[in-house]
């Protein structure tokens, strides 16, 4: 069931006809130049107006820019409500537009704020997005333990609202995982705890739609015709207390409640009623091609089959299996579709194209199966980092033993024949044959000791091999996958020479830098976090994605810091932490804001150490305010960046090389370019350690502006 469709078929009507109303070129025109001049809540107003506007396009940097400005505003002005509403306003943006990393990192957030707040009901619909986030990603477990936690914090509460939207959520994952039976129970009790609210919240219909189609998968018709009963009863009072009567968004929830009683209905062979409903339904079904209609022509034609007219039927399947729904990208409907083809000309006598149709059902099939293993295997992997190569490897071990044990039975099979050879001559040579027998058991007993030890060494050798073999794959794969999430190529910008690299001590490590170029401005950050190895890179992952996501938004540096500082401090039980120092350069002006948070300075203009300011290194204290500075003008002027894996690189005696000779090289080198610099302190630091080991990772960042 593909439950995110509903969700944008609602979406969209709504839109249609909220867009109505917004304002026009002139009006918007006419709302910025008032904003020059207001002040107090008029600006405000204003500022959420000009949102609004923004909405008329799908310019999503656009509404990013004009939601932060009115969040900002609110912030400044200290209106807590208005404060509330602007923050949710964000997360239905990010919610929308399928940006993922901004649910699951800043509306989680700023879910924090509205809870200080204390306005429960904001709260739990920006927590509902996080769990419908992780449900369409596919992560169904993940999703329900999020929702088991609101759940939880609802009950606390005692929130029917909150426990009503969690228990919906739950739903839905279960009747992705298919466990019908616990989806149809959390149904049952979202609508229940729903149902006591004075006012029905506007995802109540998509409840009833979810809970209806897992009904359905179950075949439990009796009870279907049940919900149906309390469907339309329920959808009478809503469609009036939300106004949607005669609109298209009432006019798609009428569709799903018509299609659901037709589904009932055919399930108990009542034909005459299943084609009234559908009838009803296809009155309320504006555009045919889409998942609503493709469900509309699928129930017809089931209609049409049991009515044993198998032409109209036929011609009814046809029109689904043209239309270009999402649904016909999701294989497991497709074979619903097909199975049904296969019936419809099976009994028209066209025997040919049912059995084609039967071996296409049978591959999509083991297709399916294997993509949904594959799915769950992701998930697993996700949670318990289990790796397929694991998994070939024990398949691998286990067929080795199979062939062992085939072996042994053959050498056994020898020893028996060479027995009965044996016994024959034993009549014509007695002495010699029980002479000849005790040889044969002391050698068979050597044999078989010298097997068990060659199959024992055999099975430790192969254990040792496959785990090396093992923790070097994964050991590799982690690496290529941490160097993928650095950035190999650099900004084509006119004026804009930059250049970085990074070579991990170990097979990974925790060194990272990075930029985000918007426009005209340019992020760029470089970070060396404590320790090496598997934890590090974990590590400097999340501050990776941390760093994008928030330059994303266009947050000034100090304010990325101090988010990064927030995020990464929590649940933080080993200490890690990472020093890092991120900038941002309008391209056009040269002026730089920059924020360092522990990390090394930086050499500007080849010739001197930047003096700044000492805030502490990210992740060790939540709360903290980190301080930002700026530099007037940084045209015709390098700088360059690094970690300490250059300034401390040791040699076979333990000298450093050292910030004085690092800063005595970059003085009497000309500048040529930013990859001349690090290229030529590259071939500096390997003529200076002499081949020994590494110590540290050595990432190095340079930039200019011409």
């Amino acid at each position: 069931m593909r439950y995110r469709t509903i969700f944008m078929l609602v979406a969209s009507a709504l839109v249609m006809g909220w867009r109505a109303l917004s304002a026009n070129a002139a009006e918007q025109e006419n709302l910025q130049a008032q904003l020059a001049i207001a002040t107090g809540e008029q600006r405000i107003q204003i500022l959420e107006n000009i949102y609004i506007a923004s909405q008329e396009n799908d310019d999503v940097a656009c509404q990013l820019q004009c939601i932060n400005n009115l969040i900002a505003e609110t912030k400044k002005q200290k209106n807590r409500l208005a404060e509330v509403n602007a923050l949710a306003e964000r997360a239905v943006l990010f919610y929308n537009y399928d940006m993922n990393d901004s649910v699951l990192v800043v509306v989680r957030h700023d879910m924090e704020r509205v809870k200080e707040l204390a306005q429960w009901q904001v709260y739990y619909e920006m927590w509902g997005y996080i769990a419908n986030t992780y449900v369409f990603m596919g992560q169904n477990n993940m999703g329900i333990r999020e929702t088991q936690a609101m759940f939880e914090d609802a009950k606390k509460r005692g929130d029917r609202l909150g426990m009503g939207q969690a228990n919906s959520i739950m739903g839905m994952a279960y009747a992705n995982l298919r466990y019908y039976d616990q989806s149809i129970e959390v149904f049952e009790k979202s609508l229940t705890e729903l149902s006591m609210l004075s006012h029905s919240p506007s995802f109540m219909p998509d409840v009833y739609v979810y809970y209806a189609d897992a009904l359905n998968e179950m075949k439990d018709y009796e009870r279907l015709n049940k919900l149906t009963l309390r469907w339309g009863n329920f959808l009478k009072k809503f469609l009036i207390d939300y106004q949607f009567e005669n609109t298209p968004t009432g006019d798609i929830y009428l569709s799903y409640y018509h299609i659901a009683c037709a589904q009932a209905k055919l399930g108990g062979h009542q034909l005459n009623a299943a084609s009234q409903h559908l009838a009803e339904a296809r009155k309320h079904i504006a555009n045919m091609d889409n998942q609503l209609g493709g469900k509309w022509f699928y129930y017809s034609a089931q209609l049409k089959f049991l009515q044993g007219d198998y032409d109209s039927a036929l011609q009814e399947n046809t029109l689904r299996m043209q239309l270009s729904d999402p649904d016909m990208s999701n294989l497991s409907m497709v074979i619903i579709y097909k199975h049904q083809r296969a019936e419809i000309l099976e009994k028209i006598g066209r025997y040919d194209e049912a059995l084609n149709l039967y071996k296409d059902i049978y591959t999509l099939s083991d297709s399916l199966n294997t993509q949904e293993t594959k799915g769950q295997l992701n998930e697993m992997n996700t949670i318990f980092q289990v790796g397929e190569k694991e998994l070939e490897n024990e398949r691998l071990q286990r067929e080795n033993e199979r062939a062992q044990f085939r072996f042994i039975l053959i050498v056994i099979s020898l020893i028996i024949v060479s027995l009965t050879v044996f016994l024959i001559f034993r009549i014509r040579a007695a002495r010699k044959l029980k002479q000849a027998h005790e040889k044969l058991q002391v050698a068979y007993g050597d044999l078989q000791q010298k097997n068990d030890e060659l199959h024992h060494a055999n099975l430790v050798i192969e254990e040792t091999t496959a785990a090396k073999e093992r923790i070097e794959s994964e050991l590799r794969i982690a690496r290529d996958i941490q160097m993928s999430m650095v950035p190999s190529t650099f900004p084509d910008y006119d004026g804009l020479d930059m250049y970085a690299s990074m070579t991990p001590a170990k097979e990974v490590g925790g060194d990272l830098y990075g930029y985000v170029l918007l426009d005209d401005k340019l992020y760029f950050a470089i970070g060396d976090v404590s320790g090496k190895g598997v934890p590090a890179s974990l590590f400097m992952a999340q501050a990776t994605r941390l760093f994008r996501t928030l330059a994303a938004q266009q947050m000034m540096p100090a304010e990325i810091c101090t988010r990064m500082n927030n995020e990464l401090a929590e649940d933080n039980e080993q200490g890690m932490f990472v020093t890092m120092f991120i900038g941002l350069v309008d391209l056009k002006s040269g002026h730089l804001d920059f924020c360092n948070a522990g990390h090394n300075p930086p050499v500007i203009g080849n010739s001197y150490f930047l003096e700044m300011e000492p805030n502490a290194p990210i992740g060790l204290w939540p709360g903290l305010d980190y301080v930002g500075e700026v530099m007037a003008d940084i045209h015709h002027t390098s700088v360059f960046l690094y970690t300490d894996g250059l300034n401390e690189a040791e040699n076979a005696a333990q000298e450093q090389f050292g910030d004085d000779h690092l800063l005595h090289l970059l003085q009497n080198t000309p500048y040529e370019s930013a990859r001349q610099t690090i290229e030529l302190l590259q071939e500096e630091v390997a003529r200076h350690v002499a081949g020994a080991e590494p110590s540290d990772d050595l990432t190095m960042l340079c930039l200019k502006i011409n």
